[in-house]
């Protein structure tokens, strides 16, 4: 084949326009193209085209590559880093409590009278509930590594069929902010509501509505840590109360979340509280299930919880949530399963050490 007169490489790339043209006008190229051009001009045209390409497409490949490369380590990043509330979470707290009440090792005793209120007496509450709290050994003792709340099917003062028992650190120890982890095992028997939670230290908020009004209480708020009933055995209650429930419905019904605690009648779990300016995170063996949030421009009527609390483990017997279950017991209350006990092996509180900022 006879070879096409040629056209600079550079007047093509700057000009290509104009030295095709030129390249055209003359006779030879003109017969020539004729016989066998067209396919050759096709070439060089595509062959132009696909020099520019490269370039611009050299420059992309640059460029996706680079941002894939940055993905790539973005992916990485969120592939190692730990998204555990262990590891996450948890460096928002000190990582050594800064007070505990620690019974692993102790086989008898009391709890501790520098910390504990012993609450004697019936359960004055709206709940309905029927025990007698006592200071008995038979209804509070240390024993086996463990704090024991016992419920027992015993006469009690003012006619009172069940005994039990609850402790308060109302008046000697108030926390404001804080990692709350309790280790404890639950009771087992329909009828049993244990519990472990916490209430205002002041009357800040409650005093805003007056006494005998419904507000007066869940002003202040209430953070149940551990609530449980045996007519759901093996589920927890993470629960948030503050107004707004009364206002949004009308049980007044806390905000909460419920987690299934598989064998929590047999075996300790680790019941935790997270709680900071902004948010109340409630935990299973530090397995986060429920979170409550403060909004932006929050009042006490939805975040009362920026004041000091203090601590309350009980062991209710029937009342209006735990004795639900009347279709097989007629009480609510399996009397056979009584004695029933509320173990806890440790409490650990760990403070606070974030940021206080809050919009």
């Amino acid at each position: 084949m006879k070879r096409l007169e040629s056209v600079s490489v550079w007047q093509l790339f700057q000009h290509p326009t104009k030295a095709l043209r030129r390249w055209w006008r003359k006779p030879s190229v003109k017969s020539e193209f004729i016989e066998r051009g067209f396919f050759v001009m096709i070439a060089v045209i595509c062959g132009y085209i696909i020099a520019s390409t490269n370039i611009v497409t050299t420059i992309v490949q640059v460029v996706t590559r680079s941002n894939m490369a940055q993905t790539a380590i973005q992916q990485q990043a969120v592939t190692i880093t730990p998204t555990t509330t262990e590891s996450s979470s948890h460096q928002q707290f000190s990582s050594t409590p800064s007070w505990s009440q620690d019974f692993r090792t102790k086989n008898s005793g009391v709890p501790d009278p520098k910390y504990w209120n012993t609450l004697v007496g019936p359960a004055l509450n709206s709940n309905n509930e029927q025990q007698y709290y006592s200071n008995n050994p038979e209804n509070l003792r240390v024993e086996n590594g463990a704090l024991r709340f016992i419920a027992t099917n015993s006469s009690q003062l003012s006619g009172y069929k069940y005994g039990s028992a609850r402790l308060e650190t109302e008046g000697k120890m108030s926390f404001l902010y804080g990692r709350f982890d309790i280790t404890a095992k639950l009771p087992k028997g329909v009828g049993t509501w244990p519990a472990l939670w916490l209430l205002p230290a002041d009357h800040t908020y409650a005093s805003l509505s007056p006494e005998g009004n419904p507000k007066h209480y869940k002003n202040g708020g209430e953070i149940d840590i551990i609530e449980a009933v045996g007519s759901d055995q093996n589920t927890n209650y993470g629960i948030a109360h503050t107004v707004s429930d009364v206002l949004l419905r009308s049980d007044g019904t806390g905000s909460y979340a419920k987690v299934s605690v598989p064998n929590s009648t047999e075996k300790f779990h680790t019941y935790s509280l997270l709680w900071t300016p902004t948010s109340l995170t409630f935990e299973v063996d530090a397995v986060a299930y429920y979170t409550y949030t403060r909004q932006k421009g929050s009042d006490y009527q939805t975040w009362p919880f920026d004041q000091p609390f203090y601590l309350i483990a009980n062991l209710a017997i029937g009342g209006t949530w735990g004795a639900m279950d009347k279709s097989r017991f007629a009480s609510g209350i399996d009397d056979s399963a009584l004695p029933a006990s509320f173990d806890i092996q440790s409490i650990m509180y760990y403070a606070y050490i974030g940021s206080t900022a809050v919009e």
